[in-house]
């Protein structure tokens, strides 16, 4: 739902998953859409008001036909991210109009309880729980109290402001992730499925080795690596600006102006033109991509050293957005010597659907998450057993659970923990332990600064299955793991164990240790 380009939920085709229905309200996005053969049937691509009722009849109409024609059973995933002009803070120009789209998130909310999906994700701004919603009701309340009050009944859910700069793309963007997972589903919760931390990608690494462009020239091996042109007079207002400078940092006569009536220079100036016509910074992550970053007046869109803004090549890489996903149906004819009349008809309109995208590596990693948790939970069969599923790292790890809790009770354990620390440092008493708690708790602290975890030796192939576990866990670029062989004694902020996940306070932290000396419990 509100699928724009389909940037994001490219990931999940990338994974192996259809798409049963897409719902967009611009033609010209969902022709991108079509071009990249979204949907195995015509009839998936829904172009329309996603408030119409008949918008959601044909939603319904679809669900039946892949009941019919693919023996569809239930829908997997349900995938939304409303439009946030009425949230973001970057368009500062609200009115009460856009406000009231706050409330499009309902119509998702709708969505979730009609289709009864395994999982639905929904993403969108910072501010985007916090904000008001007329609910489902009539009543207007937080998109949070709207969410939980429809939804949690049916539906484990869990969210965090994450910004996507930390889980493996190379620009900011901070954004709200909301996940929920069906209580139907054992073995599956949100935390599961969050995106793994990851280190920063500074633009040196990211678009680096893209060729170095000057005034209105193009890349002679890619038409989407292209210098645009813009007015000449502007060029003395960036042309002498270093790394992270803005246009403001000059002198008064090279600041950026318009001409008033009579002609003369009058200084743009507002609180929020600090990040306007300001260089990026080679050893960072690229900032958040703005919808009009065909213009340096745009948020952080010139180049670190070239006088332009950013190319829609290096746009796309700074969104994840693979090499072979198509904008039109003559991309496949598109050469640098034909590309004046396509990017005059087009590249406005691929811009703004960078600038809305959802990255697609965050579509990817969480697509991939959910077909590994779905084909874990599909392995058991009717009697409780386990089926083996090839390179699977949650079956492959399901013998070392022991009498450990579900994962749903361990998913309400861990969430109840205060989830505001910077560095934990975390005992863990064996590998069942580690096995049933610690890719959610990892997950849970995702933001922390550094975990560390200690996991006590219980057996001799522990070091070999703990070794083998944390590689196919990919348990984050923050999270350090180490196996206890020896006495060692710590004051840790976390206790780990068959019954329970605890945070320690000074006080036990004093208990506890007392009780390793005297039991030499790590010996």
């Amino acid at each position: 739902m509100f699928s724009s380009a389909g940037v994001g939920c490219y990931g999940f085709k990338m994974n192996g998953f259809e798409c049963v229905a897409t719902n967009e309200l611009l033609e010209p996005r969902l022709a991108i859409q079509r071009v990249n053969h979204k949907c195995k049937y015509d009839s998936g691509y829904i172009l329309g008001d996603a408030t119409s009722p008949e918008t959601h009849f044909r939603i319904s109409e679809q669900i039946d036909l892949w009941r019919r024609q693919e023996g569809l059973q239930q829908v997997d995933v349900v995938f939304a991210t409303p439009p946030c002009q009425g949230m973001s803070t970057v368009n500062y120009k609200k009115n009460d109009h856009e406000q009231i789209r706050n409330s499009l998130v309902v119509e998702a909310i709708k969505m979730v309880r009609d289709i009864h999906p395994k999982i639905f994700v929904f993403e969108n701004v910072r501010a985007f729980m916090k904000s008001t919603c007329t609910d489902i009701t009539g009543k207007d309340m937080s998109i949070r109290d709207s969410i939980y009050r429809n939804l949690s009944e049916e539906y484990n859910i869990y969210w965090k402001v994450i910004n996507f700069k930390d889980y493996g793309v190379p620009s900011s963007r901070p954004r709200t992730l909301v996940i929920g997972t069906s209580k139907e589903l054992h073995h599956v919760t949100p935390l599961d499925l969050f995106p793994t931390r990851q280190r920063e990608i500074p633009l040196r690494e990211s678009i680096g080795g893209f060729a170095s462009l000057e005034y209105g020239t193009k890349d002679a091996t890619d038409p989407f690596h292209f210098a645009r042109p813009f007015p000449k007079y502007m060029l003395e207002w960036i042309e002498g600006l270093k790394e992270g400078e803005t246009a403001f940092n000059n002198p008064d006569d090279k600041k950026p102006y318009q001409l008033d009536k009579d002609g003369k220079r009058v200084i743009n100036k507002g609180a929020y033109m600090g990040n306007k016509y300001r260089r990026l910074i080679w050893d960072k992550p690229g900032a958040c991509i703005a919808t009009r970053s065909d213009v340096m007046s745009s948020q952080d869109t010139i180049h670190p050293c070239d006088n332009r803004v950013l190319s829609i090549r290096e746009l796309m890489t700074l969104m994840t957005i693979p090499a072979d996903f198509l904008w039109t149906e003559k991309d496949n004819e598109l050469t640098v010597e034909n590309s004046d009349e396509y990017l005059k008809q087009n590249e406005g309109n691929i811009r703004r659907c960078i600038g809305e995208a959802v990255p697609t590596h965050i579509g990817f990693t969480i697509a991939n998450k959910i077909k590994l948790l779905l084909d874990y939970e599909d392995a058991f069969g009717q009697d409780g057993r386990m089926n083996a599923v090839p390179n699977n790292v949650y079956c492959e790890s399901h013998e070392y659970r022991g009498f450990a809790m579900d994962p749903q009770s361990t998913f309400d354990i861990i969430c109840k923990l205060s989830p505001n620390l910077d560095r934990l440092t975390v005992k863990v008493d064996s590998i069942s332990s580690f096995v049933t708690y610690i890719p959610m708790f990892v997950s849970y602290f995702s933001e922390a600064e550094s975990i560390n975890i200690d996991v006590v030796k219980r057996g001799d192939d522990d070091g070999q299955i703990l070794r083998h576990l944390i590689d196919r866990y990919q348990l984050g670029t923050n999270t350090h793991v180490q196996l206890l062989t020896g006495v060692k004694c710590k004051h840790y902020s976390h206790i780990v164990q068959y019954d329970g996940c605890y945070e320690v306070s000074k006080q036990a932290k004093k208990v506890i240790k007392e009780e390793i000396d005297q039991l030499s419990l790590f010996s």
